[in-house]
């Protein structure tokens, strides 16, 4: 199907690929199906786009932890685990929101500021189910390592 996003244009959608978040995604749950996009012409490609099917102005960037060289150990509920479907810990794919902080001080655009990543709430996709979750509020211990 084709599907007009006010971000990415118009593209093509193999509705078996589609990602459900059967509760949305806090604050947007009336957004419950999406489509991951990432640019085809990197064989590891460093940031992907979420595009909600329901709302085609929401649009999420996306990047996966070893990116910035984070590793997350995630203890999932049981439900959790059911919600995602999951066949074992292999069948999960961790993916972090990326935003610009918006700089009310220096009045600077949203789009021109650094990057940064939210670190306690990551995405959850389940890889068979196509099943998705946001893991909220996550404790973190933070290690350095130096070279």
């Amino acid at each position: 199907m084709r599907f007009d996003s006010k971000q990415l244009g118009t593209v093509e959608v193999d509705e078996s690929t589609v990602i459900t978040f059967p509760q949305g995604i806090p604050a947007l749950e009336n957004c419950t199906r999406f489509k991951l996009f990432h640019d085809i012409t990197q064989a590891l490609p460093q940031v992907y786009w979420l595009q909600s099917l329901d709302d085609p102005g929401i649009t999420f960037c996306l990047t996966q932890p070893e990116r910035l060289g984070v590793r997350f150990q995630i203890e999932l509920s049981d439900d959790e685990v059911a919600q995602l479907q999951l066949q074992g810990p292999q069948d999960v794919a961790i993916l972090l929101m990326l935003y610009r902080p918006l700089d009310l001080e220096r009045d600077a655009h949203p789009a021109l500021g650094p990057l940064q990543a939210n670190l306690r709430n990551p995405l959850l996709i389940g890889l068979s189910s196509r099943h998705g979750i946001q893991k909220n509020g996550l404790m973190m211990d933070v290690l350095l390592h130096t070279p």
